[in-house]
């Protein structure tokens, strides 16, 4: 495998030494219940900690749920949330529906306004403009094993706007298979992204049908992230949704195995491609506040994508106490075509989180992609993708989630192209910002 170590030793060092104050991220409810390995470090309750001065530097708001204004930085104001509004909570029967609205607006400095215009990030590429990002309703019954020897259950999620293209069973092509190509207007779409049955008894739970990838950290929901924008590995590097079934065994101590059969990436109902692939892997909690979670994707790929695929993620969560959370994330991936060329695509991801209080977190990601061969962003070519971002969050209440953000994204060619990614391809650095919010039900 070939790779620009100077490339590497520079991100490392990028990444390192660019770790802020950061804010913590809280995973809904809902999203969690989708079943798939949360990523998300539920931070410990730190009322304890908060009457710690030594513990967080300072006098601490006991009022709030984490370390509120105290912890050495400036005052926040603090406010109580009550219970989170929904749309129809679970009734006696295990039966939940609820969903989210997002909308926002994603900006870039070089002042490019056309719909590829922020390219070529994932979901933010149409520039200048406020857009309707998801309209998201999903219905669940949770297979229950705690309370019955064994239980059957049911997910399915639906969603419209200028997140559906980018959800859709896209590796189908220009063919009309499930949700591909529901597609409404210039930009915006349709989709499905989950529909499966769940069957659990013991400590075992098994799920069947069209699900969420449980490669990466970041997610597709809007809910799931603490960012407004995407990392390039989680656009680019690894699937969003497989077709198969996957089973999860949480008999071991501290430890989840997971292991599956996948008809291949993004692709729904249909075998037309012919993909074959194992999913699975292992999260484990490594000490009290820190966890591991490492998984895979591997086999045929399917006729259309030529050969096979290779595909791994490795996510270290860690709670430093205080409301700070930090994460690292590596993936590696490889696809081997039907001539036996080979294609890699790599990189590291960090995060750093800080939960203030209840309505306010502030965070950064800084990020190294390598795209070795242009074969994940082929337009550009060969290259190394460089982000930085920073955000904050603000919870007014339970049910609403307001994200500003600001990125400064950098390119280095590694081929002989001169690759021009940002602005319609005219420069090789830019600064994005945005601001979206979330209200869910």
């Amino acid at each position: 495998m070939r790779m620009d170590f100077k490339a590497a030793l520079l991100a490392v060092g990028m990444m390192v030494s660019g770790s802020a104050i950061a804010g913590a991220q809280e995973a809904t409810e809902y999203y969690e219940d989708a079943g798939n390995v949360s990523y998300t470090s539920t931070i410990a309750d730190d009322a304890a900690a908060c009457g710690d001065v030594a513990a967080c530097g300072g006098a601490c708001d006991t009022g709030c749920n984490s370390c509120g204004s105290g912890c050495g930085l400036l005052s926040w104001p603090c406010c109580g949330h009550g219970d989170a509004w929904t749309l129809f909570p679970e009734n006696c029967c295990g039966i939940k529906i609820g969903g989210h609205l997002s909308a926002g607006y994603y900006g870039n400095a070089r002042g490019r306004n056309t719909q590829t215009g922020n390219g070529p990030l994932g979901f933010n590429n149409n520039a200048q403009n406020v857009v309707l990002n998801q309209v998201w309703l999903y219905a669940e019954k949770e297979a229950d094993a705690e309370t019955y020897c064994f239980d059957l259950g049911y997910r399915v999620d639906g969603m419209f706007g200028a997140d559906g293209p980018d959800t859709q069973a896209f590796s189908h092509g220009n063919r009309d298979v499930w949700d591909n190509r529901w597609d409404s207007g210039s930009f915006m779409g349709g989709a499905i992204p989950q529909a499966y049955l769940t069957a659990a008894w013991g400590n075992w739970n098994v799920k069947a049908g069209h699900f969420y990838t449980t490669i990466g950290y970041e997610v597709v929901p809007a809910t799931g992230n603490f960012f407004y924008s995407h990392a390039y590995t989680m656009v680019y590097a690894e699937p969003f949704t497989h077709t198969g079934v996957l089973a999860e065994y949480n008999g071991l101590e501290n430890m989840t195995v997971y292991g599956g059969w996948t008809n291949g990436w993004d692709a729904a109902f249909d075998t037309y491609e012919g993909g074959s692939t194992f999913l699975g892997g292992v999260s484990m909690d490594l000490t009290d506040r820190t966890s591991m979670t490492w998984m895979v994707n591997i086999g045929d790929w399917g006729s259309q994508n030529d050969g096979n695929i290779f595909m791994n993620s490795l996510v270290f969560d860690v709670d430093l106490g205080c409301g700070l959370n930090y994460i690292f994330q590596t993936d590696l991936g490889n696809n081997t075509n039907i001539t036996g060329e080979q294609t890699y695509w790599y990189g590291a991801n960090q995060y750093l989180l800080k939960e203030i209080n209840d309505c306010w977190s502030v965070g950064v990601r800084a990020e190294w992609f390598c795209d070795e061969d242009g074969a994940r962003i082929a337009a550009t070519g060969p290259g190394n993708y460089y982000a930085a971002t920073f955000g904050v969050n603000w919870k007014p209440n339970a049910n609403i989630t307001v994200r500003p953000e600001v990125r400064f994204d950098k390119f280095d060619d590694i081929g002989a192209g001169g690759g021009t990614p940002f602005a319609d391809g005219n420069h090789d650095d830019i600064m994005f910002y945005g601001l979206d919010a979330i209200f869910t039900f």
